[in-house]
């Protein structure tokens, strides 16, 4: 069966999400809708990517995901339709799909919008041009069958992990629902630096000399690092918010200090 996820910043207490299925399933009845989550913090691109990053290649090859998070509703600004690491993805050039993959695009297209019909609605083109899309793609539409090559106008950089002898320095890149900082040091950077030696990691006030393998290694109200599912460095406080007690947020720095053996 034809997969379609669907991401957005639209919440659960409106008929939006609701409205772009019911466009979905008008086009093809036979095609199965995946919600990934419609709790991104509006307008946060960087809160969208971090979650889309984190999951999509968990689905099949050939999966359509569908993105809608600060889409623009002005006329002249692009839609877009992607080829990536063998999935498909279809949102706004936005800057949302530079964030979510190291590797350069297979395709890429701009979306065209029939303003003449029902094909096409500037206040909502979840529902109109970008359903439909989705739904083609999921069909086994060539992406080029959908409009013109395209080399999107908005890229946003993602924050890069800095390395050094005795160091690496990162930052927080997403504080999840339980107030976890998730940084953008991943296992394999800390594993190629670390050799034998001891390390502390830093952050804020706090300064720890072991990763944890899961949370309860620690106390209540205890700090504690760990490398998540996804192999990223994690700051957590056992039952606690660590974004709130700690003062830290997106972007703030956290840094890991490797000693030389003697």
């Amino acid at each position: 069966m034809a997969l379609i996820t669907f991401t957005s910043d639209f919440g659960l207490r409106d008929h939006y999400v609701a409205a772009v299925k019911a466009k979905i399933l008008s086009v093809s009845v036979n095609l199965k809708i995946v919600d990934i989550t419609h709790e991104i913090e509006p307008h946060n691109l960087f809160h969208a990517a971090y979650v889309i990053r984190s999951v999509f290649k968990d689905f099949p090859k050939g999966t359509v995901h569908l993105v809608s998070v600060n889409t623009s509703t002005h006329l002249q600004d692009k839609l877009l339709a992607m080829k990536l690491e063998d999935h498909y993805f279809v949102g706004s050039d936005n800057g949302l799909f530079s964030l979510i993959s190291a590797q350069k695009p297979m395709a890429i297209v701009e979306l065209k919008k029939d303003i003449n019909n029902q094909n096409f609605d500037p206040s909502f083109p979840e529902k109109t041009t970008m359903a439909v899309a989705a739904s083609m793609l999921a069909n086994g539409a060539n992406i080029y069958n959908l409009g013109p090559q395209y080399t999107p106008e908005i890229n946003m950089n993602q924050r890069l992990l800095r390395t050094s002898k005795n160091q690496l320095s990162g930052v927080v890149m997403h504080v999840d629902n339980f107030g976890n900082l998730i940084t953008n040091i991943h296992k394999d950077a800390f594993v190629q630096s670390k050799l034998e030696r001891a390390y502390s990691i830093h952050f804020s006030r706090e300064q720890l000399d072991e990763v944890s393998q899961h949370y309860h290694e620690v106390d209540p109200g205890e700090c504690l690092a760990l490398f998540n599912s996804n192999g990223f460095l994690e700051i957590a406080i056992r039952e606690g918010n660590a974004s709130q007690l700690l003062g830290m947020e997106f972007e703030s720095p956290v840094h890991i200090t490797f000693l030389d053996a003697r």
